[in-house]
């Protein structure tokens, strides 16, 4: 908690608008977890800063983790950030986007290894992508990606952005 804590006075002084607790693999004690939400929630909104929370860790293989995480502080309490390449798999990626995307606040769109045609494996960009517009998400839509060489990560992060606006314009 205090280095929870540190991080809100730090976020504070940058003036940034959220902050994200990082879950653990093993899921919280019920009890605990609302009494620091609770906690963290107050503290962070004392200095006008939003706790988010993303799926990540033991949420990534669940379809409802988020949303039923939300009501543990209250929807009104916290932000939700959707990272589109954290679930597990596909059948909780899709679902758990539908479910998760009237709630969210910003959007962590990850690619992770494209092939060497802009190809995306792993998961339906566009898919992703279309059922978040669908909820009505706006944005913000984080372009998240990386590679080892430099100029293919660019390549690819323009390559993602060029794809994010036409859709869009197209929406």
């Amino acid at each position: 908690m205090r280095v929870y804590k540190a991080s809100i006075d730090a976020a504070a002084l940058l003036g940034i608008r959220w902050v994200q607790p990082l879950p653990r693999s093993e899921t919280p004690d019920s009890a605990l977890l609302k009494t620091a939400f609770d906690e963290l929630i107050e503290y962070a909104g004392e200095r006008d800063i939003t706790i988010l929370i993303e799926n990540f860790g033991w949420m990534m293989n669940d379809e409802n983790s988020v949303v039923d995480l939300v009501k543990t502080p209250g929807p009104n309490s916290v932000g939700v950030g959707i990272d589109t390449g954290n679930w597990s798999n596909n059948e909780v990626r899709y679902p758990a986007l539908q479910k998760t995307f009237p709630l969210a606040v910003t959007c962590d769109f990850k690619a992770e290894t494209l092939g060497p045609n802009f190809e995306h494996a792993a998961y339906d960009l566009k898919r992703c992508f279309d059922t978040g517009w669908g909820a009505g998400f706006p944005g913000p839509w984080c372009l998240e990606h990386g590679h080892r060489e430099f100029s293919k990560a660019k390549a690819e992060l323009i390559w993602m952005r060029e794809n994010l606006e036409k859709w869009i314009a197209q929406a």
